[in-house]
């Protein structure tokens, strides 16, 4: 190492090498640098306190080219080990700014806030709506039942906005899939708007801010409140919903769906098969629907997975295989027991799977039901005020 070609800190220098004279620690660390020397030997050689354990970080700084972009000084920056393996990084002399990502000088704050500043404006910008608020009444069935779900799960305890992250931490729906269709219904209606004031990071960086994490959102209520108060849009009156019973009866299959989809997931990844259902599974299960109840459909998933599992396990199969015919399996087990009339059971929900907000609210509230809404075949029967 070259070092006349450095330029040192001696001003500021307040290292454990200071008693010495600049010539004798620059041989000191010429031994360091440029000889076979050592360290024991040269802490020997110049009496250097024993104390002294690292002995490059009591060398003077180095004076860099580069400059802080906040007082003009040039950067300084310890000199490095000898085998340069230790990470040195540039700081001011004058303000401490570091050259690194997360450093928390007072320019980099100032910034930081500033950009910050920028980003809200942009996204109050993006997300401030001027639309009129939604009257209730005219809201569907549909949409009066997932807004209830959804305040549920996600009121916040002013009753102000609804939380992204408590829409998991209570469980919206069955499924992260069927969130995101719930999500997607009452913000395309603006029953439901994204809050400008959400969290600057549940806006995605890659195309801020268009995209967004649906669960890291905020949203607020775009929808006309009277006397009553939000409590009404919570626990809508069953009688007006209650009536539209075709409607009634597509939102039972459309939960029976995602729950049984929910369940399936589940023995599927317990048998550590792989697994992501697509259109055909949809098509079985909602098949099976027609006949059985999400109890019932339970029972056949089981057996169906377990079937598989035994297979791959009692023969030459592999387990791609044996998972892909758990859906054919499935389809021919709830055929059979149509054909054959079987006694099917109803499985009841796992201990350690929490029931959705929207199930709760769409059998016990809105159908009065309660567990008959998982032990009873889909029915237009079963919907009565």
């Amino acid at each position: 190492m070259n070092l006349n070609a450095l330029s040192f800190d001696w001003d500021d220098y307040d290292g454990r090498l200071r008693s010495f004279q600049k010539s004798q620690i620059i041989s000191i660390m010429n031994d360091y640098y440029n000889s076979d020397i050592n360290v024991a030997k040269i802490i020997s050689k110049y009496s250097i306190s024993k104390n002294v354990k690292r002995l490059s970080k009591e060398f003077p700084l180095v004076f860099l080219e580069e400059r802080c972009p906040y007082d003009g000084s040039n950067l300084v920056k310890q000199m490095p080990s000898r085998n340069g393996y230790s990470i040195r990084i540039p700081k001011c002399p004058i303000c401490g700014h570091e050259l690194k990502s997360d450093c928390n000088c007072n320019g980099c704050q100032e910034k930081k806030k500033k950009i910050l500043k920028e980003k809200r404006k942009i996204i109050i910008s993006n997300y401030t709506i001027n639309t009129d608020k939604v009257k209730y009444d005219n809201l569907s069935v549909s949409s009066k039942i997932f807004l209830s779900a959804l305040l549920h799960a996600g009121l916040n305890d002013e009753a102000t906005e609804i939380s992204g992250e408590k829409i998991i931490e209570e469980k919206l729906a069955p499924t992260n899939e069927f969130d995101q269709i719930i999500l997607d219904h009452l913000l395309s209606e603006n029953i439901i708007l994204i809050d400008p004031m959400s969290p600057i990071d549940a806006f995605s960086v890659d195309n801020f801010p268009n995209e967004y994490y649906i669960f890291k959102v905020n949203y607020l209520i775009n929808v006309e409140t009277d006397s009553k108060g939000i409590g009404y849009l919570e626990y809508p009156d069953r009688n007006n919903i209650i009536k539209y019973k075709e409607e009634c009866l597509r939102i039972w299959k459309q939960i029976a769906l995602y729950e049984c989809l929910e369940y399936l997931i589940k023995q599927m990844k317990e048998a550590r098969f792989e697994f992501n259902p697509q259109k055909k599974t949809r098509l079985v299960i909602n098949h099976l629907i027609e006949e059985y109840s999400i109890g019932q459909i339970w029972n056949l998933i089981y057996g169906s997975v377990n079937n598989a599992a035994a297979w791959y396990q009692k023969s030459n199969v592999s387990k791609k295989h044996a998972a892909n015919s758990v859906i054919t399996t499935l389809n021919n087990r709830g055929d059979r027991a149509k054909a054959e009339n079987w006694k099917l059971n109803s499985y009841h929900r796992s201990y350690d799977n929490k029931l959705s907000q929207l199930s709760m609210v769409f059998f016990d509230s809105i159908l009065q039901i309660g567990s008959e809404g998982y032990e009873k075949t889909p029915s237009i029967n079963l919907i009565n005020l």
